[in-house]
């Protein structure tokens, strides 16, 4: 995940290691088995995790706010038309703890039969805000590449 931050010096609030974000197929609910190995091809009968994993630290942490939220968002765009607004479906928020090296764990399970058959470039968005809902200046993204979903009964 690429992450950017201005909230004061590098040390004072940074981003601990890698943060990783991952995707798995879950069984088909449809008539037929699904191949849950190759994760880029996807039946639209499946069910779709993605998870994702981070942690923050420096002398910031503590200092900043417990009713500040992590909002974590997935973006597909359909390759040939428009982005595919999944809704809620796609957000999960968090609590902020301000506590350096706290590791935050956050799945997102997209329901079978929620995304049209189609190609999709898939990213994630991470941002920061506080307890008005306004953006704190900590944002970052993956780009978890191109999955195409598709019919197969």
């Amino acid at each position: 995940m690429h992450v950017e931050e201005t909230l004061a010096t590098p040390t004072s609030f940074r981003f601990n290691g890698n943060s990783v974000v991952t995707f798995d197929e879950l069984p088909t609910t449809g008539p037929w088995p699904a191949n849950l190995i190759d994760e880029k091809l996807i039946q639209c009968e499946q069910a779709v995790r993605f998870g994702f994993q981070w942690s923050v630290s420096g002398v910031l942490v503590p200092l900043l706010s417990n009713a500040n939220k992590w909002k974590v968002q997935l973006h597909f765009e359909k390759w040939g038309e428009t982005e595919f607004n999944i809704g809620t479906n796609g957000t999960a928020t968090v609590n902020f703890v301000p506590v350096s090296g706290y590791l935050y764990n956050v799945v997102i399970t997209l329901p079978a039969n929620s995304i049209p058959e189609g190609v999709y470039e898939i990213v994630a968005i991470l941002r920061l805000y506080d307890q008005r809902n306004m953006p704190i200046p900590v944002a970052g993204f993956a780009e978890l590449g191109k999955v195409e979903f598709y019919e197969a009964a």
